[in-house]
């Protein structure tokens, strides 16, 4: 009876009634929980003791990061490989082959041409166009000179208005400057230059004279006013000289009407280029 209890016992310990799979069984298929390291089978899904899931033993996060790796990867190779594709399939360019003319087609006693980098404009375009600018400026210049003489011939104008007149044109004098600066590469044009220059760097030092007196010293004003309108009156010989020279090029400048000098309120005349 004794020996039927511990062959009983033996066949209990000997009879793989478990459930889960015998480590170390020959041709066990098995693999480490990548969370808990617990021993599963091939093709489990998820992990009976932390619950993670997988695919082919791999955690499902970290096998859709290698999927979508993958797909990056196969798009760059892919695109690669068709610009490659694209590049070595385009024409190469022909390269051109020069002729030599054929020496009964040259004429025996044709001149030579000269060569294109003799040929140059007659003036440089920056110049041509800051003397039409010029113009513009002589323009606003009279209509503030014909601002500042109908103010002077008032007797009683307050002093303010007369400032405002010589404020306006030592701006026009100072657009004019710059203006004349721009002239420098033309050549031809540098004793145009000089003469507008110097008219209107008359006319700013003259406004600026008149700008170091108070508001209040009327008879400051009104004699900056009178010296203004006589370095005004050059105004139609300056115009003139810009006109001649622009006549040198084909160029035509706006018109400028310039009132009458020293104040005076004679009519005003329309100088032609």
């Amino acid at each position: 009876m004794t020996t039927n209890l511990l062959r009983g016992k033996s066949r209990a310990a000997t009879t793989p009634k478990a459930k889960g799979l015998a480590i170390g069984e020959t041709n066990a298929h098995v693999f480490d929980c990548p969370s808990c390291a617990r021993p599963l089978a091939d093709g489990t899904s998820r992990c009976p003791g932390c619950g993670v899931r997988l695919i082919m033993g791999v955690r499902v996060k970290r096998a859709g990061g290698i999927l979508a790796l993958g797909v990056v990867l196969g798009l760059f190779g892919g695109g690669v490989a068709t610009a490659s594709v694209i590049t070595l399939s385009l024409p190469r360019p022909v390269p051109a082959i020069a002729q030599e003319p054929s020496p009964a087609r040259v004429p025996a006693q044709a001149a030579p041409s000269a060569p294109a980098a003799v040929i140059q404009l007659a003036a440089p375009a920056a110049a041509v166009s800051a003397l039409s600018g010029t113009a513009v400026v002589n323009g606003r210049i009279a209509v503030d000179a014909t601002t500042l003489d109908a103010t002077l011939s008032r007797p009683g104008a307050p002093t303010i208005e007369i400032a405002r007149a010589l404020r306006s044109l030592a701006a026009d004098a100072t657009l004019g400057v710059d203006l004349t600066g721009r002239l420098s590469p033309w050549t031809e044009g540098a004793a145009v230059m000089s003469k507008l220059d110097d008219f209107y760097m008359t006319m700013a030092t003259t406004a600026q004279v008149a700008f170091r007196a108070s508001l209040t010293d009327g008879a400051a004003y009104r004699k900056a006013g009178v010296e203004m309108m006589t370095v005004l009156a050059q105004l139609g010989g300056v115009d003139a000289s810009s006109r001649s020279l622009a006549a040198t090029v084909d160029l035509e400048l706006p018109p400028v009407v310039v009132p009458g000098a020293q104040g005076s309120a004679a009519p005003v005349a329309s100088i032609s280029p």
